[in-house]
């Protein structure tokens, strides 16, 4: 499953955050006037299989409807650059399900907010960077995480060539290194993870076209018995201009 993230220019997002549809209003209203102010990024992805549907908060003030475990954002929401202690609570009640302490969020910045869980009973949620200044005219670039809880380590495949090893389950939460992208030579490629070590296929997916100058967050989600986008597969996210 693939989903297009815009990157640049987009102030026709889709936006799961509900306030951020009339920051955008407002924004389309004055570009004939002025030089559109400056805005900060987000992107959600809900990818804790265990969790229940969850409604973010800014501040303590709502900001969508119910989110789903398995949503993942379409696109990036723009919002004004601030200072933003997020909350995400069950849908439909007050219980804290995760948060976020205050950070901020500057102008221009491309932020993932992920959730993902802990353990069965407990979810956790980070603030990931999106790094897009690395991209170059003649290289595609990735990153993998591991978001299937139930899994051990895994390898990821480009066809049959191992392009990362030994990866363990949320590693990407502690160790902001597999949060940056890596470069490679643009190619349609079968994405294959298995057993690391092993040659046990746990999931692939076909036929995924990395092209030139964009962005790939591949990721291993699901478990097991789940259904839908909360079984156990491969689905990416591509940024694109």
């Amino acid at each position: 499953m693939k989903t297009v993230q815009v990157r640049k220019n987009a102030f026709w997002v889709l936006g799961i955050l509900a306030f951020v549809s009339v920051g955008l209003n407002g924004c389309i209203k004055n570009t004939a006037s002025s030089t559109a102010a400056p805005k900060t990024y987000i992107s959600l992805l809900h990818l804790a299989p265990w969790a229940p549907a969850v409604e973010v908060y800014f501040n303590d003030k709502k900001a969508s409807s119910a989110i789903n475990a398995g949503t993942v954002a379409s696109s990036y929401s723009a919002l004004d650059p601030g200072v933003y202690a997020i909350g995400f609570k069950k849908a439909g009640g007050d219980s804290v399900v995760a948060s976020l302490s205050s950070s901020i969020y500057d102008s221009s910045e491309y932020a993932t907010l992920l959730l993902y869980n802990i353990d069965s009973m407990h979810v956790g949620a980070v603030k990931i960077a999106d790094n897009y200044s690395v991209l170059t005219n003649d290289k595609s670039f990735f990153r993998f995480f591991h978001l299937a809880p139930e899994l051990d380590d895994v390898d990821l495949y480009f066809d049959n060539t191992l392009v990362s090893s030994g990866r363990s389950y949320a590693d990407n939460v502690y160790s902001s290194s597999y949060n940056q992208f890596s470069g490679i030579t643009p190619a349609t490629v079968n994405v294959t993870v298995k057993k690391s070590g092993a040659d046990s296929v746990i999931a692939t997916l076909n036929s995924v076209n990395l092209s030139p100058f964009n962005a790939f967050t591949i990721y291993l989600r699901g478990r097991k018995g789940g259904t839908g986008v909360n079984a156990i597969g491969i689905d990416y996210l591509q940024s694109v201009d």
